[in-house]
């Protein structure tokens, strides 16, 4: 349950880049994969012999082929597209390569769509001279749940990725999460301290995990319950997915629906590269909450719950 954020093997990987020539540096190739539970990337350094000489294209198939190869006994790196998903084929042009899939494509789930792009995307740009990747089906753009078309996706398209692999983010950092006030009417502002280490991987998952567990007693009220079960995380195109299982739908909290979607919102909303989240339930977002609170859209930060 876990989001985009890889930090798998960072520090050996610096330290044995410092004993590699030029020319070994650049036949390194970080490719994405994601974990078992497919609801996570993570990456493995792949050496790709005289890769300066290949053509971009060649280059590109080669990188797919690895990345896409099922294995059944590796039990840790899982090709993160579907085996019924299949590639028609590729065109590279002013740096954009331009990937086209056949129609199983659009039978992905939101999380698995997502983690696909994004593994793509973050092995494909490693290529010099590429700029950006491209999604087609049957020879359409790819859209988003909105149906408007994706378009050319680039490496800063994946920021939090990015940020947590490239070691930017604080090792401690303050983050304010929304909880309910004592009359259950408006939100209030908790300050929590986040802390890097090897047992969380993202501060969104650290978000929404303390806002199940809720505040100290006292402090404020919990907006959500603590039975509440998470599927994954994941945060692309600053939008953040947040993916729960049924028991979301089975809470009765004292707090409104209003209350308790926007305590998650907010605080997510919080973070610099998060501008929107989607609430999803097994996958789905087509779902009214408590026949009241429709989830079908992307929600936007709302100060007017925020407490004065």
């Amino acid at each position: 349950m876990i989001i985009l954020l890889l930090c798998m093997g960072m520090l050996s990987s610096l330290s044995a880049c410092g004993k590699r020539n030029a020319a070994e540096e650049e036949d390194l190739y970080m490719i994405y994969y994601c974990n078992q539970t497919a609801d996570d990337l993570i990456y493995q350094e792949t050496e790709i012999k005289d890769s300066a000489s290949k053509e971009q294209v060649d280059l590109a198939q080669q990188l797919l082929d690895i990345m896409f190869t099922y294995d059944p006994e590796n039990t840790t790196y899982y090709s993160v597209k579907p085996r019924d998903v299949h590639l028609n084929g590729m065109i590279i042009k002013d740096g954009v390569i331009t990937l086209d899939f056949d129609s199983n494509y659009l039978k992905m789930s939101n999380v698995r769509e997502i983690l696909m792009r994004a593994s793509v995307v973050l092995t494909l740009i490693q290529i010099k001279g590429l700029d950006g990747v491209a999604f087609t089906v049957e020879g359409e753009p790819v859209t988003d749940g909105k149906g408007i078309a994706i378009g050319t996706m680039t490496r800063e398209r994946f920021v939090n990725v990015l940020l947590n692999e490239e070691g930017m983010l604080k090792q401690e950092s303050d983050l304010l999460l929304y909880f309910a006030d004592e009359n259950n009417a408006k939100l209030v502002p908790i300050t929590y301290r986040f802390t890097i280490d090897n047992s969380n991987s993202s501060l969104e998952e650290y978000i929404v995990a303390k806002l199940i567990e809720g505040p100290e007693k006292g402090v404020a009220n919990p907006t959500l319950g603590k039975n509440i079960k998470v599927i994954s995380v994941v945060t692309t195109d600053y939008i953040c997915y947040v993916n729960f299982d049924p028991s979301f739908l089975e809470q009765n909290q004292v707090v409104s629906d209003e209350l308790m979607i926007y305590s998650i919102v907010d605080s997510l909303c919080e973070l610099p590269y998060v501008n929107g989240v989607q609430i999803l339930v097994d996958g789905e977002s087509e779902i009214m909450l408590h026949k009241t609170f429709s989830l079908a859209q992307v929600l936007r930060r709302n100060t007017d719950l925020i407490a004065k």
